[in-house]
């Protein structure tokens, strides 16, 4: 591509006439960049800005005053370092090469001579500037997973069937877009035999990058598949990666891999994913923390690697960003509701692939994320809260109303000894510390303990001592967890409430004075202790609810106001009613309607 062309697709730039065009692509420079290359860093004179040609770059400004470090990416058109040129003071930034890329280097003296000529030029970069902080500076998790456009597949060790493995990624990310799987004799069956092979400083470079980056243009999508050698095509589909996906047996020694050791070694930005294919006589659960204590990861995915394409498709979602996340709320009996949920979807035929909760919700998506399906689910709460009732060890200790002994038992027994962190899709809970005043989410440690916390409702269920301090049920701090789910930038986020329309008003015959409840003419057979001290555990405020409302992809309020805490007989009414909300709710959101 010639400088023109370039400067032609920059919102900044396209409205110069020929002339201006024409000089500014004589007075700029062509440079390249590899992967985890930097363009500039902070502290240097920012006497240039630079437009994004091909690749992508990520700008980091570091954390002010305890903020978080601001983050922003451009790719094709866009341009970085525009600050520093601007204002004439050293750059606060470093502008880093996420994969390989082209840039034009524009000075500032061929910027200042366009503006000379065009004040419209300045115009237009001021407003950029603006728009940029009027949006948020920090680039969310779920953007930047969605706005990756390349992937490499990275074999850790021999032994991968790196091709079916490829494959099967690649049937399911081309389900969202368009997209070019690459591989060596891909390369060279397009550019000539040994064109994979061709390094970065080699004098054919240019063609493949040029190839390569054409390829980018015409495909939303590009999988590179690395052969397992640290070659020079492994080293480049690493490189122009703007995710890395290692893939490795469980069961494998990581201090054996060459390429893990070399990706260690080789201070790569772009984040990686590690995918550990399980055997099924895989019996070493230790193995996967070894894999992360070796190799920084944002996140681990399990499949059985006995069928691998069927297990891909969440992991997939997962690290695209595409997949669909459910957050499921505290509310007693009336989570009996999120079953008409899992159900809706699954008629659908949408799985969940992560799941989070609080008390009920914890419970319920404990189950999802051991794999049940909603009927499943539905028999499990049947069998312990209307056929048994495990929550009728009353003790009146001095610190609870029951001992909770009965229902941990039937937690154990429904769970055993899973662990969270081996679970087949995320899963989280949440505690409140009662010590600390603060929320706890449990995202690794044994299922049934953490879950049994999360609905330890205070005063009726005893608090789990964890290191000195008390933890009791979640929703006394937050009812719905949505904020642990949404800031894991996993996918768009489904939220069930069951929280709202509790029945706590009590009519006064003496007026309007304050008065205890106890004192109250004929005191309300619908109030008791237990749903006092439950309500007092779920309770959502209302401004919770409007910026639940405006930040979640979709919020389903279930229609359980008529619906007690503890009306655990009602459990098929309930799932009922709160499938065909769902149903219409779901319809409604997939025609691009509005929460409800």
């Amino acid at each position: 591509m010639k400088a023109v062309a370039a400067l032609k697709i920059s919102p900044l730039f396209r409205a110069l006439d020929r002339r201006s065009l024409r000089a500014l692509g004589d007075a700029a420079e062509w440079r390249d960049y590899r992967g985890g290359e930097y363009l500039f860093r902070r502290g240097q004179p920012g006497d240039a800005l630079f437009l994004v040609v091909h690749g992508r770059v990520r700008v980091i400004r570091a954390a002010d005053r305890g903020a978080p470090a601001a983050v922003v990416e451009a790719g094709l058109g866009q341009t970085v370092g525009e600050v520093a040129l601007v204002t004439g003071e050293p750059r606060v930034a470093d502008a880093l090469a996420l994969r390989d890329s082209r840039v034009l280097r524009i000075s500032q003296s061929a910027f200042e001579a366009v503006v000379q000529r065009h004040p419209a030029a300045m115009l237009a970069l001021v407003r950029q500037l603006l728009e940029r902080q009027r949006h948020d500076a920090v680039t969310h998790p779920r953007d930047r997973r969605r706005s990756a456009r390349t992937y490499a597949l990275v074999p850790a060790h021999d032994g991968i069937d790196i091709r079916g493995i490829g494959s099967a990624f690649s049937r399911t990310l081309a389900g969202f877009d368009s997209l070019m799987r690459l591989d060596p004799s891909r390369v060279d069956q397009a550019l000539g035999e040994g064109a994979a092979a061709t390094d970065f400083e080699a004098g054919g470079n240019a063609r493949v990058a040029g190839w390569l980056n054409r390829l980018e243009d015409a495909y939303r999508y590009l999988v590179y598949q690395a052969t397992g050698e640290l070659d020079a095509w492994t080293r480049r589909c690493v490189r122009q990666a703007d995710r890395i996906v290692v893939i490795a047996h469980r069961d494998r020694d990581p201090a054996g891999s060459r390429v893990l050791a070399w990706l260690r070694e080789a201070e790569l930005r772009a984040p990686v994913e590690l995918l550990l294919l399980d055997r099924d006589d895989d019996e070493a659960p230790a193995r996967s923390a070894d894999w992360q204590s070796v190799l920084a990861v944002e996140r681990q995915h399990r499949i059985d690697a006995s069928l691998p394409a069927a297990a891909l498709g969440r992991a997939v979602r997962l690290i695209s960003g595409q997949a669909l996340c459910v957050v499921l709320g505290g509310g007693g009996a009336r989570g009996f509701a999120h079953v008409g949920l899992l159900r809706a979807l699954e008629d659908r035929g949408l799985a969940v692939d992560a799941v989070g909760g609080t008390s009920m919700g914890a419970f319920v998506g404990g189950l999802v994320a051991c794999g049940h399906d909603s009927d499943t689910v539905l028999d499990t709460l049947r069998d312990t809260f209307v056929t048994h009732n495990y929550l009728n060890d009353y003790s009146f200790s001095r610190v609870s109303l029951i001992s909770g002994q009965k229902f941990r038992r039937q937690l154990l027994s429904i769970f055993g000894e899973r662990r969270i962190e081996e679970l087949p899709m995320p899963f989280f809970c949440e505690s409140t510390n009662l010590t600390r005043g603060l929320p706890v989410v449990h995202n690794h440690g044994h299922l049934a303990d953490w879950v049994g916390t999360s609905m330890a409702v205070p005063g009726i269920a005893p608090p789990t001592v964890y290191q000195g301090d008390l933890l009791v049920d979640g929703g006394l701090m937050r009812s719905i967890p949505f904020e642990t789910m949404h800031a894991m930038g996993l996918g768009p986020v489904l939220v069930s409430d069951v929280s709202r329309n509790a029945d706590l008003r009590v009519e006064q015959a003496r007026g309007e004075l304050p008065e205890l409840l106890s004192s109250v003419d004929g005191a309300p057979r619908h109030l008791n202790i237990f749903k006092i001290l439950f309500q007092s555990a779920t309770l959502t405020s209302e401004r919770e609810t409007r910026e639940l409302d405006r930040q979640a992809d979709l919020v389903l309020h279930m229609p359980v106001g008529e619906s007690g805490m503890f009306d655990w007989e009602d459990i098929d009414g309930i799932v009922y009613r709160a499938y065909h909300h769902a149903d219409e709710q779901l319809d409604r959101w997939a025609g691009g309607g509005t929460s409800g």
